[in-house]
């Protein structure tokens, strides 16, 4: 997917649209949220809050659902909007 994500900048204007700046982001940022969520409770295993480091994969896959979800209701599923 992070791969393909430059692709959403092709339609004319979506280089300004928020949203789709938003979803790039929540797209690059996915693996290394990932990763981190999946190693960070384990290095971390000696403290009482390490628990809640699981979850920054839920946010990972929280904010590109809201970055989906906001281009849907805000642009019409267009990757350029006004």
């Amino acid at each position: 997917m992070v791969m393909m994500s430059p692709m959403m900048f092709d339609a004319p204007g979506s280089e300004n649209n928020p949203i789709t700046q938003l979803m790039f982001y929540s797209l690059l940022a996915f693996p290394a949220l990932c990763l981190m969520g999946g190693i960070l409770p384990w290095i971390f295993k000696r403290h009482a809050i390490s628990i809640w480091l699981y979850a920054l994969s839920g946010l990972a896959v929280g904010l590109f659902f809201a970055a989906v979800v906001l281009l849907q209701i805000q642009c019409g599923r267009n990757f350029s909007c006004s």
